[in-house]
């Protein structure tokens, strides 16, 4: 009825204006989703810019965008599901609107796409590292995998606990908050990091690394080191090849 009544013209040079609750929810959503989009190619392409000059590489950035978009976009459907149809509301204590609070999906992509991000940072950071040291992408991915693991499950766990919390609270913005970014957090921590990143840089391979201007890609500086002693290192123990491969990645004491 509104947009009826707005598109409506009485003529003769008389303007119509629409009050209430519902043209103010219309005009509050029109607000916020016009510019919505803007802010999220500005996000978008700072992070990109940003990932290009810090790991030399054009696809890294690209590829940690869209594993960032995938723990989004499960974020909000479990919006849709549990709070909008209704899923779990005499579980979680609350009565289903029908609908998703048009600030939700806003604020959760701010808050989501920090944390994805962060996580994405820690494992690339050690995979960049052991390239740097080994040469080789495959044993790369595996290493780096291995050695940020224990940081982004512990950063990981602490943020799911407090998100549920924020899930027990009554206002149903904060319990939505709450229960989707402890979801999202959940999906990206273990699917997104444990599983489709590393398989993604493994199917990649070098194209990881790949960057076609001239004088800005980095080399490996340990590579030829690595290469001089790696006969050695293959008649070492394996306790012993991994105390020294840990000391050459700067994480272990002196030799």
């Amino acid at each position: 009825m509104v947009q009826t009544i707005r598109n409506t013209s009485p003529g003769s040079g008389i303007t119509t204006l629409v009050d209430g609750s519902t043209a103010g929810d219309m005009d509050y959503v029109t607000s916020l989703y016009t510019d919505f989009p803007i802010a999220v190619a500005v996000v978008a392409t700072t992070t990109y810019i940003v990932l290009l000059f810090l790991f030399r590489s054009l696809l890294l950035p690209l590829k940690a965008i869209l594993m960032n978009t995938l723990s989004i976009l499960a974020s909000y459907g479990a919006l849709v599901v549990i709070f909008q149809n209704g899923f779990l509301h005499q579980l979680l204590g609350f009565t289903p609107l029908g609908f998703v609070e048009a600030s939700g999906p806003i604020l959760l992509f701010c808050s989501l796409f920090g944390l994805s991000m962060d996580y994405e940072v820690f494992l690339l950071s050690r995979i960049q590292e052991s390239f740097w040291q080994t040469g080789d992408n495959t044993r790369a991915v595996a290493l780096g995998l291995q050695r940020s693991g224990g940081i982004i499950t512990s950063a990981a766990v602490i943020v799911i606990v407090v998100s549920s919390c924020f899930a027990t609270a009554d206002m149903i913005l904060v319990k939505a908050l709450g229960l989707g970014m402890a979801l999202a957090v959940v999906i990206d921590a273990t699917l997104v990091r444990g599983l489709l990143v590393p398989a993604t840089m493994r199917l990649l391979g070098n194209l990881n690394w790949w960057l076609p201007f001239a004088g800005v890609q980095r080399h490996p500086p340990a590579l030829a080191e690595y290469l001089a002693t790696g006969e050695q290192e293959s008649d070492m123990p394996h306790d012993l090849r991994e105390r020294e491969s840990y000391t050459d990645a700067g994480i272990g004491g002196s030799r």
